[in-house]
């Protein structure tokens, strides 16, 4: 079981790069399954019967990352799990308000209904869920890893493997893109085409790979060393000319191996070179230089500082040479660029201060931010705030960043602590490798978003269950083998929890990811970077096929919607239409867009969709009382998520303003008033939003409003000129 658990554990950390950095559904739940089947096939491993007691007993690794992988686990599920309105008012007034927004308006609407729900610290379950196993399928890589890597074969082969993966990314990067192809494998790039990315579509994550694979091959060639007492050893006695010949041929060979990963760290250096990524290329000086630090620090490895600084002055001068032209001028930009991303940091801070003590949950970046995203980003969709500090701030909050920072601060003191007892080069080489690359990655982060590709953060894990497992390799009776601590638990009680525990968390990530994986087969909604050309506009038997197996995916909902509204619009001038069946239809809508805001009450666009649907109810005696307040309810919560990104948004709430404020007449001046007057401040909101087409969007406020207002004065008021920014 142990060799089949490496096996997968090699297959999944060679493919995931090679499948687009594992962004798209098939790669990473592929990556997914294969990690927790290995991980499984461990668990089994683990149960054993003690040969002295003959009591079965279960192990598992007792390693410094325990204690950073049970409190994030434990972190996000607290997340998610529903809190009473005092708990959750005092730990997230934001998180209170949102979940009050995703109750149905049209049992707000209701008079004398009264509510008591429990909401969760995220409003949005489905990411974070997502995380959790992401999370889950990290944190039993690195375990399953330790326990295979037993041996320094084990660890060598591992390493070498990575090397040649990256080597190989990197040339088939050079020649796809100085060979004028711009593909990746039978995707076509429409983006970085002057810009070597390897199998990714973003240089900058390209670069991330690149960054630690370049540090490992440094680590790795400053541990194939010999001791200094061996030699010595080796010179005050005789040996035999067989003897010296052998010794002669293993130096040789450990000078050839040696070489051969000094160029592999060439071809790696120039690939990460040619991505052009500022960030990377800063981030992997900046390691480079704690690491060869780490060893000037320690005197008997000096020398090595020296070799690391060999390997760039290699790097650099096959750079010029091919000609550094392009890449150096990115740094022009450098400026720029900063400020941009600085601005996207800003307004992620924003967001914080709103959910600053727990986060607004770990994934919901994205759905969270358009209401703070700025004017200037107004064209823009942004999935990640470019600084994955600062974005992981604003999902987990103070406690989830002091929690990340106190384990990643407890793993770093306990691996230096026994970096330092080290004497033998192979672990002192190898054991800097996890501390360099996390560097190298903590640097970049700052500038990118590394870690949301999981072929990266799956390739950083692996560095660092390399860095250990050299650092617990000991020689005993002949044979390197590691020397980890397992904690071993009779099965009974505490025993007996423990392994339900680590089964459970296999099987439940298991069960969701490939029930995650078979409902974007039928409906997919995984379009960042994807490789594939997928039907956007399933069919309705493959919607409610999706929605079957997994319900908490609120896209699945709003496509049910846009398939149930294009129906009604191709059957609008039937008069064999039966009206039961129109308004079964319409119910149908109103519940599906209920349930999308349910889920995810932070997409503006379905409360103002759903706002429209409510209105349209007049044939309900309730129409009145309580669908067309319900609509009411919708477009406030519109307005409230809407921010300053979408100018046709904010027509569509004024629009729906203006036709209120006509039914109000005669009813309620106040009321009347009150309409017009949001109708006005959505109307002008859009036009300063929609600077490039100002005239455009007055022209479709101005035939909207006509048809209510056939008035020259009242149409101007609401198409007054709006001060350019």
């Amino acid at each position: 079981m142990e060799k089949a658990a490496l096996i997968i554990y090699a297959i999944v950390l060679v493919i995931s790069p090679l499948l687009f950095g594992a962004i798209n559904t098939y790669a990473y739940t592929m990556m997914s399954v294969g990690v927790l089947t290995a991980s499984f096939l461990l668990v089994i491993k683990n149960v054993k019967k003690d040969k002295k007691t003959s009591v079965w007993g279960f192990s598992f690794p007792g390693t410094s990352l325990n204690f950073l992988f049970l409190i994030i686990l434990a972190f996000l599920i607290f997340q998610v799990v529903p809190l009473p309105d005092s708990l959750l008012g005092l730990l997230s007034p934001e998180a209170e308000v949102v979940g009050g927004k995703s109750i149905p308006a049209s049992g707000i609407a209701v008079k004398n209904a009264g509510f008591n729900e429990w909401f969760s610290l995220s409003p949005y379950y489905y990411p974070v869920r997502m995380s959790i196993v992401r999370w889950i399928v990290y944190g039993l890589f690195f375990f399953g890893l330790i326990q295979v890597l037993n041996s320094r074969k084990r660890i060598e082969a591992l390493v070498i493997l990575i090397l040649i993966l990256a080597c190989f990314d990197t040339l088939y990067g050079l020649m796809e893109t100085y060979s004028g192809s711009h593909h990746i494998w039978w995707y076509k790039k429409k983006s970085y085409l002057e810009d070597v990315t390897g199998t990714y579509i973003n240089h900058n994550h390209f670069a991330g790979l690149m960054e630690m694979c370049l540090l490992l091959a440094a680590a790795y060639v400053a541990s194939l060393s010999e001791r200094k007492r061996k030699r010595k050893t080796a010179a005050r006695h005789k040996t035999s000319l067989r003897r010296r010949i052998s010794q002669l041929l293993s130096g040789e060979q450990r000078f050839n191996k040696r070489i051969l990963v000094l160029f592999s760290a060439v071809v790696i250096g120039i690939g990460l070179f040619f991505s052009s990524s500022r960030g990377g290329i800063l981030a992997a000086s900046g390691a480079m230089l704690c690491m060869s630090l780490l060893f000037v620090f320690r005197k008997a490895h000096r020398q090595k500082g020296l070799i690391l600084l060999f390997l760039f002055l290699i790097i650099s001068v096959y750079a010029l040479h091919i000609g550094a032209d392009y890449t150096l001028g990115r740094f022009e930009y450098f400026d720029q660029s900063f400020k941009e991303r600085s601005r996207y940091a800003k307004k992620t801070l924003d967001m914080f201060y709103d959910y600053k003590t727990t986060g607004v949950g770990v994934g919901n970046f994205r759905y969270a931010y358009p209401k703070y995203q700025a004017i200037e980003d107004r064209i823009f969709y942004m999935r990640h705030a470019t600084n994955d500090w600062v974005e992981f701030l604003a999902d987990a909050g103070i406690i989830g960043m002091c929690l990340l920072l106190a384990g990643i601060s407890y793993y770093l003191y306990r691996i230096m602590k026994l970096w330092k007892k080290r004497t033998d080069p192979f672990a002192i080489g190898l054991g800097v490798a996890p501390v360099a690359a996390m560097t190298a990655i903590a640097i970049h982060s700052y500038s990118d978003f590394n870690l949301h590709f999981p072929a990266n953060f799956l390739v950083l894990v692996a560095i660092v269950a390399i860095g250990y497992s050299a650092l617990h390799l000991e020689r005993h009776h002949g044979r390197d083998k590691t020397f980890i601590r397992y904690h071993i638990q009779p099965l009974k009680y505490k025993g007996f929890l423990t392994l339900f525990f680590v089964s459970g968390i296999v099987v439940w990530s298991g069960f969701w990811a490939v029930r995650h994986f078979v409902a974007e087969c039928y409906c997919n909604t995984v379009t960042e970077y994807s490789s594939l050309n997928r039907d956007i506009y399933p069919s309705l038997k493959e919607i409610q096929s999706a929605i079957a197996w997994d319900a908490s995916n609120a896209r699945y909902w709003q496509k049910l919607v846009v398939r149930h509204m294009r129906f009604r619009e191709s059957r609008i001038l039937d008069e064999d239409w039966d009206i039961e069946d129109r308004r079964k239809l319409q119910m149908e809508i109103i519940g599906a867009f209920e349930k999308a805001v349910t889920l995810n009450p932070f997409e503006p666009q379905y409360h103002a969709r759903l706002g429209w649907e409510y209105s349209t109810m007049m044939e309900d005696p309730d129409h009145q009382e309580k669908w067309l307040r319900a609509a009411d309810i919708s477009m406030e919560r519109a307005a409230f998520f809407a921010g300053d990104q979408n100018p046709g948004l904010h027509i569509d709430i004024g629009n729906y303003w203006v036709v209120r404020s006509k039914q109000t007449i005669g009813l309620a001046i106040s009321e009347h008033r009150s309409a017009w007057a949001k109708a006005c401040w959505h109307y002008k909101k859009a036009q300063s939003l929609g600077i490039e087409n100002r005239k455009a969007l007055r022209d479709r406020i101005v035939e909207f409003v006509w048809k209510f207002y056939p008035d020259y004065e009242i149409v101007s008021e609401v198409v007054l000129s709006v001060n350019k920014p």
